[in-house]
């Protein structure tokens, strides 16, 4: 990225102003970018539009949470990695007290948070994921291959669940573009196989692919909770393409599946986690007050906030400085078309198991899910005021029925 004709920020500039953002920023990830650029260009004018256009264009291409990456390139950009760290920090922190704060009080005081409120934060994932998957399709979609690859996808992995299947089925989704792309002609494709970069630019990079690979390895040798935890919820914000929805998923088959968290804490986390500003991937520190490791339940919270994220942080400082040559490249931009493609299709199956089969259970059940598809699609209020509402629906009707 150029850093030509910057405006002199301070670090208290960028905390403050993410801190602002981490606190009124509902709606998720393609809403949160409008209010960066409704922030940072129109009113602050800290960015112009070609370069915020560059840092969307980059966090959607790489994989992790748009919006927060977003957030970490701005803070990059004017301070460094410090000022990256600062403006990770305003954003999230808002959302992971809240969160962390709602699952120690399920915790501890399992009976003051009223079963109708979790069945109807249970109910209204499903219209989200549903809402979700809609809204990807539409901007991601957009030739038959990419449906066929999403069907594929959602059948496979509906019959033959695990998270090594997900991995696989984006795996070979991406060499499927690489070849039925091919023919696609770009203006101003890069027709060289090399980019001239130094070393310590691109060590980022480096350090991102060595915990891929290592961790695993380490977590087998010494098989600790933490470990564990660090190499799940690294290999988690490792995969995570097309949006902070997808985290879903690949959080169930790692936790849920292997009997690590029940289900209905896993999904009325999910639920709550939509009705709080800030990005979806705090939802994180909401687990880890629930997963067991050497260490007690607040710090675990941070333990695995801190890895679901850092292959951001790793990812964006890296990919910052060559990000303009190597967009050029048409394989890697036809590679991840069709990755896109086989996230709908892992959402997909993720809605029918587990969401549908376990939220829908009862005609109690497909009630709140009724009214929860009714006030999203029809009434259209708020997601946040959604969640609440449909929270306080479930309460009402566990008392009447």
């Amino acid at each position: 990225m150029k850093k030509n004709n910057k405006i002199k920020i301070e670090n208290l500039d960028i905390f403050l102003s993410f801190l602002l953002l981490g606190f009124t920023s509902f709606g998720g990830p393609i809403a949160h970018i409008g209010y960066f650029r409704n922030f940072f260009v129109k009113q602050k004018k800290w960015l112009d539009e070609k370069t915020y256009a560059d840092f969307v264009s980059l966090c959607n291409f790489l994989p992790g949470p748009s919006s927060s990456q977003v957030g970490i390139s701005i803070g990059y950009y004017f301070k460094g990695v410090k000022g990256a760290i600062l403006a990770w920090v305003g954003f999230t922190m808002p959302s992971v007290i809240i969160l962390m704060l709602f699952g120690y009080a399920i915790l501890n005081y399992d009976n003051s948070i009223h079963h109708g409120v979790l069945k109807g934060l249970k109910a209204i994932v499903v219209i989200i994921v549903f809402q979700a998957i809609l809204g990807m399709s539409k901007n991601l979609l957009k030739d038959n291959i990419g449906y066929l690859i999403a069907f594929l996808t959602a059948l496979f992995l509906i019959i033959f669940p695990s998270s090594l299947n997900q991995l696989m089925c984006l795996t070979l989704s991406g060499l499927i573009g690489v070849f039925v792309y091919r023919e696609q002609k770009r203006k101003g494709k890069n027709q060289k196989f090399s980019v001239e970069i130094g070393f310590w630019k691109i060590f980022p990079i480096i350090l991102f692919f060595t915990f891929l690979i290592i961790l695993p390895i380490v977590n087998e040798i010494f098989n600790s909770n933490l470990l564990n935890l660090a190499n799940s919820f690294f290999k988690v914000g490792s995969l995570v393409f097309g949006g902070g929805h997808v985290v879903l998923p690949l959080l169930n088959e790692e936790f849920v599946a292997s009997g690590m968290i029940e289900n209905d804490l896993f999904l009325a986390g999910y639920g709550a986690s939509q009705a709080i500003p800030g990005p979806l991937f705090t939802f994180s520190s909401y687990l880890g007050i629930f997963l067991k490791s050497e260490i007690n339940t607040m710090l675990t919270g941070f333990f695995c906030l801190f890895f679901i994220f850092l292959p951001s942080f790793l990812l964006i400082i890296g990919t910052l400085s060559i990000w303009n040559e190597l967009r050029k490249f048409g394989l890697i931009i036809n590679a991840f078309k069709a990755v896109n493609a086989s996230v709908i299709g892992l959402l997909i199956a993720a809605l029918y198991d587990p969401i549908i089969i376990t939220s829908l259970k009862s005609y109690y059940d497909f009630a709140l899910i009724l009214i929860s598809f009714i006030i999203l699609f029809f009434i259209k209020i708020p997601q946040w005021a959604a969640v609440i509402f449909i929270s306080f629906c479930g309460w009402i009707f566990t008392l009447v029925i």
